[in-house]
Protein backbone atom coordinates (compact mmCIF):
# COMPACT_ATOMS: atom_id res chain seq x y z
CA UNK A 1 0.00 0.00 0.00
CA UNK A 2 1.27 3.46 -0.87
CA UNK A 3 1.52 5.77 2.12
CA UNK A 4 0.62 9.38 1.43
CA UNK A 5 0.62 12.36 3.76
CA UNK A 6 -2.90 13.54 4.45
CA UNK A 7 -3.39 17.19 5.27
CA UNK A 8 -6.62 19.07 5.68
CA UNK A 9 -7.93 20.75 2.54
CA UNK A 10 -8.85 24.43 3.09
CA UNK A 11 -12.57 24.89 3.56
CA UNK A 12 -12.63 27.73 1.00
CA UNK A 13 -11.34 25.35 -1.68
CA UNK A 14 -13.97 22.71 -0.85
CA UNK A 15 -16.70 25.35 -0.94
CA UNK A 16 -15.52 26.76 -4.28
CA UNK A 17 -15.31 23.30 -5.84
CA UNK A 18 -18.76 22.44 -4.47
CA UNK A 19 -20.23 25.69 -5.77
CA UNK A 20 -19.00 25.05 -9.31
CA UNK A 21 -20.05 21.43 -9.37
CA UNK A 22 -23.43 22.14 -7.85
CA UNK A 23 -24.11 24.50 -10.75
CA UNK A 24 -23.03 21.88 -13.27
CA UNK A 25 -24.69 18.84 -11.74
CA UNK A 26 -27.80 20.85 -10.90
CA UNK A 27 -28.28 21.66 -14.58
CA UNK A 28 -27.18 18.21 -15.72
CA UNK A 29 -29.57 16.31 -13.48
CA UNK A 30 -32.41 18.72 -12.54
CA UNK A 31 -32.43 21.68 -14.90
CA UNK A 32 -32.04 19.28 -17.81
CA UNK A 33 -35.81 18.68 -17.79
CA UNK A 34 -36.40 22.25 -18.97
CA UNK A 35 -33.88 21.75 -21.77
CA UNK A 36 -35.36 18.44 -22.89
CA UNK A 37 -38.95 19.67 -22.72
CA UNK A 38 -38.33 22.88 -24.65
CA UNK A 39 -35.39 21.92 -26.84
CA UNK A 40 -36.04 18.26 -27.60
CA UNK A 41 -39.85 18.17 -27.29
CA UNK A 42 -39.78 15.52 -24.56
CA UNK A 43 -43.23 14.47 -23.42
CA UNK A 44 -44.09 13.98 -19.76
CA UNK A 45 -43.51 10.27 -20.21
CA UNK A 46 -40.08 10.81 -21.77
CA UNK A 47 -39.00 13.21 -19.01
CA UNK A 48 -40.10 10.74 -16.36
CA UNK A 49 -38.27 7.95 -18.14
CA UNK A 50 -35.20 10.18 -18.14
CA UNK A 51 -35.72 10.65 -14.40
CA UNK A 52 -35.79 6.89 -13.86
CA UNK A 53 -32.54 6.54 -15.84
CA UNK A 54 -30.91 9.29 -13.78
CA UNK A 55 -32.00 7.62 -10.54
CA UNK A 56 -30.87 4.11 -11.43
CA UNK A 57 -27.50 5.21 -12.75
CA UNK A 58 -27.01 7.41 -9.68
CA UNK A 59 -27.48 4.34 -7.48
CA UNK A 60 -24.83 2.50 -9.47
CA UNK A 61 -22.40 5.38 -9.10
CA UNK A 62 -23.09 5.86 -5.40
CA UNK A 63 -22.64 2.16 -4.66
CA UNK A 64 -19.33 2.24 -6.50
CA UNK A 65 -17.97 5.27 -4.65
CA UNK A 66 -16.89 3.36 -1.56
CA UNK A 67 -15.04 0.59 -3.43
CA UNK A 68 -13.40 3.25 -5.62
CA UNK A 69 -12.02 5.14 -2.62
CA UNK A 70 -10.77 1.92 -1.07
CA UNK A 71 -9.05 0.93 -4.29
CA UNK A 72 -7.38 4.35 -4.44
CA UNK A 73 -5.82 3.66 -1.06
CA UNK A 74 -4.08 0.62 -2.58
CA UNK A 75 -2.91 2.33 -5.76
CA UNK A 76 -0.75 5.23 -6.88
CA UNK A 77 -3.76 7.28 -7.97
CA UNK A 78 -4.86 10.07 -5.64
CA UNK A 79 -8.39 11.15 -4.86
CA UNK A 80 -7.53 14.61 -6.19
CA UNK A 81 -6.35 13.07 -9.46
CA UNK A 82 -9.55 11.08 -9.78
CA UNK A 83 -11.62 14.23 -9.20
CA UNK A 84 -9.65 16.00 -11.93
CA UNK A 85 -10.23 13.11 -14.33
CA UNK A 86 -13.94 13.22 -13.51
CA UNK A 87 -14.07 16.94 -14.31
CA UNK A 88 -12.58 16.22 -17.73
CA UNK A 89 -14.99 13.37 -18.38
CA UNK A 90 -18.07 15.22 -17.14
CA UNK A 91 -17.15 18.31 -19.12
CA UNK A 92 -16.67 16.19 -22.24
CA UNK A 93 -20.11 14.62 -21.84
CA UNK A 94 -21.69 18.07 -21.64
CA UNK A 95 -20.55 18.99 -25.16
CA UNK A 96 -21.83 15.78 -26.81
CA UNK A 97 -25.26 17.26 -27.74
CA UNK A 98 -23.67 20.36 -29.31
CA UNK A 99 -21.15 18.28 -31.25
CA UNK A 100 -24.01 16.16 -32.60
CA UNK A 101 -25.87 19.23 -33.82
CA UNK A 102 -22.74 20.64 -35.43
CA UNK A 103 -21.99 17.40 -37.25
CA UNK A 104 -25.58 16.87 -38.34
CA UNK A 105 -26.09 20.49 -39.38
CA UNK A 106 -29.63 20.26 -38.07
CA UNK A 107 -31.33 22.33 -35.39
CA UNK A 108 -33.48 19.36 -34.37
CA UNK A 109 -31.10 16.41 -33.89
CA UNK A 110 -32.01 13.01 -32.47
CA UNK A 111 -32.35 12.75 -28.71
CA UNK A 112 -29.84 9.95 -28.17
CA UNK A 113 -27.02 12.34 -27.13
CA UNK A 114 -29.16 13.48 -24.18
CA UNK A 115 -29.73 9.86 -23.14
CA UNK A 116 -26.03 9.11 -23.53
CA UNK A 117 -25.13 12.05 -21.35
CA UNK A 118 -27.67 11.01 -18.70
CA UNK A 119 -26.45 7.41 -18.56
CA UNK A 120 -22.81 8.48 -18.15
CA UNK A 121 -23.11 11.79 -16.25
CA UNK A 122 -25.47 10.75 -13.46
CA UNK A 123 -23.35 7.90 -12.02
CA UNK A 124 -20.36 10.23 -12.01
CA UNK A 125 -22.33 12.59 -9.75
CA UNK A 126 -23.03 9.63 -7.49
CA UNK A 127 -19.28 9.17 -7.12
CA UNK A 128 -18.40 12.88 -7.05
CA UNK A 129 -20.37 14.07 -4.05
CA UNK A 130 -19.31 11.38 -1.56
CA UNK A 131 -15.69 12.17 -2.48
CA UNK A 132 -16.29 15.89 -1.93
CA UNK A 133 -17.93 15.08 1.41
CA UNK A 134 -14.81 13.20 2.47
CA UNK A 135 -12.73 16.34 1.84
CA UNK A 136 -15.27 18.46 3.71
CA UNK A 137 -15.28 16.28 6.81
CA UNK A 138 -11.61 15.26 6.72
CA UNK A 139 -9.74 16.55 9.75
CA UNK A 140 -12.79 18.38 11.13
CA UNK A 141 -14.93 17.51 14.11
CA UNK A 142 -17.23 19.08 16.65
CA UNK A 143 -18.12 22.75 16.16
CA UNK A 144 -15.66 23.11 13.25
CA UNK A 145 -17.37 20.31 11.32
CA UNK A 146 -20.84 21.64 12.07
CA UNK A 147 -19.86 25.13 10.94
CA UNK A 148 -18.26 23.75 7.77
CA UNK A 149 -21.35 21.72 6.91
CA UNK A 150 -23.58 24.73 7.54
CA UNK A 151 -21.53 26.88 5.18
CA UNK A 152 -21.45 24.07 2.63
CA UNK A 153 -25.25 23.75 2.68
CA UNK A 154 -25.62 27.43 1.87
CA UNK A 155 -23.06 27.26 -0.92
CA UNK A 156 -24.34 24.22 -2.84
CA UNK A 157 -28.01 25.14 -2.44
CA UNK A 158 -27.38 28.74 -3.47
CA UNK A 159 -25.50 27.54 -6.53
CA UNK A 160 -28.58 25.65 -7.67
CA UNK A 161 -30.63 28.85 -7.63
CA UNK A 162 -28.03 30.53 -9.84
CA UNK A 163 -27.93 27.46 -12.10
CA UNK A 164 -31.66 27.68 -12.86
CA UNK A 165 -31.39 31.41 -13.47
CA UNK A 166 -28.39 30.79 -15.70
CA UNK A 167 -30.17 28.44 -18.10
CA UNK A 168 -33.15 30.79 -18.45
CA UNK A 169 -31.87 32.54 -21.63
CA UNK A 170 -31.39 29.14 -23.30
CA UNK A 171 -34.95 27.90 -22.76
CA UNK A 172 -37.32 28.62 -25.62
CA UNK A 173 -40.82 27.51 -26.45
CA UNK A 174 -40.93 24.01 -27.90
CA UNK A 175 -41.10 24.41 -31.65
CA UNK A 176 -38.74 27.37 -31.94
CA UNK A 177 -36.36 26.77 -34.88
CA UNK A 178 -33.20 26.65 -32.82
CA UNK A 179 -34.59 25.41 -29.49
CA UNK A 180 -32.45 22.26 -29.53
CA UNK A 181 -29.33 24.24 -30.39
CA UNK A 182 -30.01 26.58 -27.47
CA UNK A 183 -30.58 23.67 -25.08
CA UNK A 184 -27.40 21.94 -26.21
CA UNK A 185 -25.53 25.23 -25.86
CA UNK A 186 -26.55 25.53 -22.23
CA UNK A 187 -25.12 22.08 -21.54
CA UNK A 188 -21.95 22.85 -23.49
CA UNK A 189 -21.21 25.83 -21.26
CA UNK A 190 -20.86 23.43 -18.36
CA UNK A 191 -17.48 22.39 -19.73
CA UNK A 192 -16.24 25.82 -18.60
CA UNK A 193 -17.62 25.20 -15.11
CA UNK A 194 -15.95 21.80 -14.86
CA UNK A 195 -12.69 23.25 -16.17
CA UNK A 196 -12.82 25.88 -13.43
CA UNK A 197 -13.28 23.02 -10.98
CA UNK A 198 -9.95 21.57 -12.11
CA UNK A 199 -8.32 24.90 -11.28
CA UNK A 200 -9.72 24.79 -7.75
CA UNK A 201 -8.37 21.26 -7.26
CA UNK A 202 -4.84 22.66 -7.11
CA UNK A 203 -5.79 23.84 -3.60
CA UNK A 204 -6.88 20.34 -2.59
CA UNK A 205 -4.67 17.94 -0.67
CA UNK A 206 -3.90 14.74 -2.63
CA UNK A 207 -6.08 12.82 -0.18
CA UNK A 208 -8.81 13.81 2.29
CA UNK A 209 -7.52 14.18 5.83
CA UNK A 210 -8.52 11.35 8.16
CA UNK A 211 -11.89 11.68 9.79
CA UNK A 212 -11.44 13.31 13.19
CA UNK A 213 -13.31 11.46 15.88
CA UNK A 214 -15.50 13.81 17.84
CA UNK A 215 -15.70 13.71 21.61
CA UNK A 216 -19.44 14.10 21.91
CA UNK A 217 -21.16 15.63 24.86
CA UNK A 218 -24.12 13.68 26.26
CA UNK A 219 -27.23 14.47 24.25
CA UNK A 220 -30.92 14.09 25.08
CA UNK A 221 -32.38 10.68 24.24
CA UNK A 222 -34.88 12.36 21.95
CA UNK A 223 -32.04 13.24 19.56
CA UNK A 224 -31.55 9.59 18.63
CA UNK A 225 -35.27 9.18 18.01
CA UNK A 226 -35.41 12.35 15.95
CA UNK A 227 -32.43 11.19 13.90
CA UNK A 228 -34.22 7.94 13.12
CA UNK A 229 -37.29 9.85 11.95
CA UNK A 230 -35.34 12.31 9.82
CA UNK A 231 -33.24 9.55 8.27
CA UNK A 232 -36.39 8.03 6.78
CA UNK A 233 -37.92 11.37 5.85
CA UNK A 234 -34.80 12.41 3.91
CA UNK A 235 -35.00 9.82 1.08
CA UNK A 236 -38.77 10.31 1.10
CA UNK A 237 -38.29 14.00 0.39
CA UNK A 238 -35.99 13.12 -2.51
CA UNK A 239 -38.67 10.83 -3.87
CA UNK A 240 -41.17 13.70 -3.84
CA UNK A 241 -38.63 16.08 -5.38
CA UNK A 242 -37.79 13.67 -8.18
CA UNK A 243 -41.48 13.19 -8.93
CA UNK A 244 -41.94 16.95 -9.24
CA UNK A 245 -38.86 17.88 -11.29
CA UNK A 246 -39.63 16.09 -14.59
CA UNK A 247 -43.13 17.60 -14.75
CA UNK A 248 -42.22 21.05 -13.44
CA UNK A 249 -41.46 22.55 -16.90
CA UNK A 250 -44.91 21.53 -18.17
CA UNK A 251 -46.66 22.52 -14.94
CA UNK A 252 -45.20 26.02 -15.11
CA UNK A 253 -45.85 26.36 -18.84
CA UNK A 254 -49.52 25.40 -18.37
CA UNK A 255 -50.05 28.45 -16.18
CA UNK A 256 -47.38 30.94 -17.27
CA UNK A 257 -47.68 30.71 -21.07
CA UNK A 258 -51.37 31.79 -21.22
CA UNK A 259 -50.39 34.83 -19.18
CA UNK A 260 -47.87 35.86 -21.83
CA UNK A 261 -44.84 34.95 -19.72
CA UNK A 262 -41.96 33.92 -21.98
CA UNK A 263 -40.32 30.53 -21.64
CA UNK A 264 -37.06 32.11 -20.51
CA UNK A 265 -38.84 32.82 -17.24
CA UNK A 266 -39.83 29.18 -16.67
CA UNK A 267 -36.58 28.11 -14.91
CA UNK A 268 -36.67 31.33 -12.88
CA UNK A 269 -40.20 30.53 -11.73
CA UNK A 270 -39.08 26.98 -10.97
CA UNK A 271 -36.49 28.37 -8.57
CA UNK A 272 -39.45 29.31 -6.38
CA UNK A 273 -38.62 26.18 -4.39
CA UNK A 274 -34.82 26.41 -4.60
CA UNK A 275 -34.61 29.92 -3.16
CA UNK A 276 -36.87 29.15 -0.15
CA UNK A 277 -34.77 26.05 0.50
CA UNK A 278 -31.66 28.23 0.63
CA UNK A 279 -33.44 30.71 2.90
CA UNK A 280 -34.56 27.80 5.06
CA UNK A 281 -30.97 26.61 5.42
CA UNK A 282 -29.94 30.11 6.41
CA UNK A 283 -32.73 30.57 8.95
CA UNK A 284 -32.31 27.16 10.58
CA UNK A 285 -28.57 27.67 10.84
CA UNK A 286 -29.03 31.01 12.59
CA UNK A 287 -32.01 30.07 14.79
CA UNK A 288 -31.35 27.16 17.13
CA UNK A 289 -34.76 26.96 18.78
CA UNK A 290 -35.84 23.96 16.70
CA UNK A 291 -33.33 21.57 18.29
CA UNK A 292 -34.98 18.63 20.04
CA UNK A 293 -38.50 19.47 18.86
CA UNK A 294 -40.77 16.93 17.16
CA UNK A 295 -42.54 19.79 15.42
CA UNK A 296 -39.67 19.93 12.93
CA UNK A 297 -40.13 16.55 11.21
CA UNK A 298 -43.92 16.93 11.37
CA UNK A 299 -43.94 20.42 9.87
CA UNK A 300 -41.23 19.53 7.36
CA UNK A 301 -43.11 16.47 6.14
CA UNK A 302 -46.40 18.35 5.86
CA UNK A 303 -44.78 21.21 3.93
CA UNK A 304 -43.13 18.82 1.47
CA UNK A 305 -46.33 16.88 0.74
CA UNK A 306 -48.69 19.87 0.73
CA UNK A 307 -46.31 22.01 -1.31
CA UNK A 308 -45.80 19.22 -3.83
CA UNK A 309 -49.54 18.69 -4.22
CA UNK A 310 -50.27 22.41 -4.52
CA UNK A 311 -47.63 23.08 -7.15
CA UNK A 312 -48.42 19.92 -9.12
CA UNK A 313 -52.20 20.43 -9.17
CA UNK A 314 -52.26 24.23 -9.42
CA UNK A 315 -53.34 24.32 -13.07
CA UNK A 316 -56.21 21.92 -12.27
CA UNK A 317 -57.40 23.96 -9.30
CA UNK A 318 -57.16 27.52 -10.63
CA UNK A 319 -56.19 29.40 -13.78
CA UNK A 320 -54.56 32.72 -14.57
CA UNK A 321 -52.68 34.63 -11.94
CA UNK A 322 -54.42 32.87 -9.00
CA UNK A 323 -53.29 29.53 -10.39
CA UNK A 324 -49.72 30.74 -10.84
CA UNK A 325 -49.73 32.20 -7.32
CA UNK A 326 -50.90 28.83 -5.97
CA UNK A 327 -48.18 27.07 -7.89
CA UNK A 328 -45.40 29.38 -6.67
CA UNK A 329 -46.73 29.24 -3.11
CA UNK A 330 -46.74 25.46 -3.25
CA UNK A 331 -43.16 25.44 -4.53
CA UNK A 332 -42.08 27.79 -1.73
CA UNK A 333 -43.67 25.56 0.91
CA UNK A 334 -42.07 22.51 -0.68
CA UNK A 335 -38.64 24.15 -0.69
CA UNK A 336 -38.81 25.18 2.94
CA UNK A 337 -39.99 21.70 3.88
CA UNK A 338 -37.01 20.20 2.05
CA UNK A 339 -34.66 22.48 4.01
CA UNK A 340 -36.33 21.52 7.27
CA UNK A 341 -35.94 17.79 6.66
CA UNK A 342 -32.38 18.05 5.43
CA UNK A 343 -31.20 20.31 8.26
CA UNK A 344 -32.78 18.01 10.82
CA UNK A 345 -31.20 14.91 9.29
CA UNK A 346 -27.69 16.30 9.19
CA UNK A 347 -27.86 18.11 12.54
CA UNK A 348 -28.89 15.02 14.50
CA UNK A 349 -26.39 12.86 12.64
CA UNK A 350 -23.65 15.23 13.76
CA UNK A 351 -24.93 15.57 17.32
CA UNK A 352 -25.56 11.89 17.95
CA UNK A 353 -22.08 11.06 16.75
CA UNK A 354 -22.70 9.10 13.57
CA UNK A 355 -21.54 11.87 11.31
CA UNK A 356 -18.82 10.54 9.07
CA UNK A 357 -19.71 12.43 5.92
CA UNK A 358 -18.03 9.95 3.57
CA UNK A 359 -18.98 7.57 0.81
CA UNK A 360 -21.54 5.50 2.70
CA UNK A 361 -22.71 3.46 -0.27
CA UNK A 362 -25.81 2.04 1.40
CA UNK A 363 -27.17 5.45 2.32
CA UNK A 364 -26.40 7.05 -1.01
CA UNK A 365 -28.10 4.10 -2.69
CA UNK A 366 -31.15 4.72 -0.49
CA UNK A 367 -31.21 8.32 -1.68
CA UNK A 368 -30.94 6.93 -5.21
CA UNK A 369 -33.99 4.78 -4.55
CA UNK A 370 -35.85 7.97 -3.69
CA UNK A 371 -34.56 9.57 -6.88
CA UNK A 372 -35.86 6.57 -8.83
CA UNK A 373 -39.17 5.84 -7.14
CA UNK A 374 -40.59 9.32 -7.74
CA UNK A 375 -40.09 9.23 -11.53
CA UNK A 376 -41.40 5.64 -11.62
CA UNK A 377 -44.70 6.87 -10.15
CA UNK A 378 -44.80 9.66 -12.74
CA UNK A 379 -43.88 7.31 -15.58
CA UNK A 380 -46.65 4.91 -14.60
CA UNK A 381 -49.20 7.72 -14.50
CA UNK A 382 -48.01 9.23 -17.78
CA UNK A 383 -48.17 5.82 -19.48
CA UNK A 384 -51.68 5.18 -18.16
CA UNK A 385 -53.27 8.58 -18.63
CA UNK A 386 -50.98 10.72 -20.80
CA UNK A 387 -52.58 14.09 -21.49
CA UNK A 388 -56.07 12.92 -20.64
CA UNK A 389 -58.74 15.42 -19.72
CA UNK A 390 -59.78 16.00 -16.13
CA UNK A 391 -56.28 15.95 -14.69
CA UNK A 392 -56.21 12.20 -14.13
CA UNK A 393 -52.45 12.16 -14.73
CA UNK A 394 -51.76 14.86 -12.15
CA UNK A 395 -54.08 13.33 -9.57
CA UNK A 396 -52.54 9.89 -10.12
CA UNK A 397 -49.02 11.21 -9.51
CA UNK A 398 -50.03 13.20 -6.43
CA UNK A 399 -52.02 10.27 -5.08
CA UNK A 400 -49.26 7.70 -5.51
CA UNK A 401 -46.31 9.87 -4.45
CA UNK A 402 -48.22 11.66 -1.72
CA UNK A 403 -49.56 8.39 -0.38
CA UNK A 404 -46.10 6.86 -0.20
CA UNK A 405 -44.73 10.00 1.43
CA UNK A 406 -47.45 10.08 4.09
CA UNK A 407 -46.95 6.38 4.79
CA UNK A 408 -43.20 6.89 5.10
CA UNK A 409 -43.68 9.88 7.39
CA UNK A 410 -46.04 7.90 9.62
CA UNK A 411 -43.55 5.03 9.86
CA UNK A 412 -40.75 7.50 10.60
CA UNK A 413 -42.63 9.10 13.46
CA UNK A 414 -43.75 5.76 14.92
CA UNK A 415 -40.32 4.16 14.68
CA UNK A 416 -38.73 7.29 16.09
CA UNK A 417 -40.35 6.55 19.42
CA UNK A 418 -37.79 3.86 20.18
CA UNK A 419 -35.28 3.85 17.38
CA UNK A 420 -31.56 3.46 17.57
CA UNK A 421 -29.61 6.09 15.63
CA UNK A 422 -28.56 5.19 12.10
CA UNK A 423 -24.86 5.12 11.34
CA UNK A 424 -25.07 6.68 7.89
CA UNK A 425 -24.88 10.43 7.22
CA UNK A 426 -27.42 12.47 5.33
CA UNK A 427 -26.39 13.02 1.72
CA UNK A 428 -26.06 16.71 0.84
CA UNK A 429 -25.69 16.11 -2.86
CA UNK A 430 -26.70 18.78 -5.44
CA UNK A 431 -30.35 18.23 -6.14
Amino acid sequence: MISRPKTQTPLAAVLAFSFLNSIATGIGTSGIYFLTAQGYHFSDRQNYLLGVVLGVTYILGAKGAGPLLRSLARSRRTSRGVLAAMMVLMGGLCVVPSITIALAGDDQPPAWPIWLMAVAYSPLTGILWPMVESYLSGGRSGPALRAAVGSWNLVWSGALVLAFWGIAPFVQFAGAPDAARQAAGALALLVVVHAAGIGVLFRFAPEPAPHAEDAHEPHPAVYSRLLSAFRLLLPTSYMVSSALSPFLPKAIENLAAPLGIGSAWFPVLASAWLLPRWLGFLMLERWQGWHGRWAMPIVGGLLVVAGFAGSFLASRIATGWPGLALQLGGLAAFGFGMATIYCGAIYYALEVGKAQVEAGGTHEALIGVGYTLGPICGLAAASAFGNSEGGRFEWAVVGSVGGLAVLSAAIALVRGAGAVASDAPPHPGSG
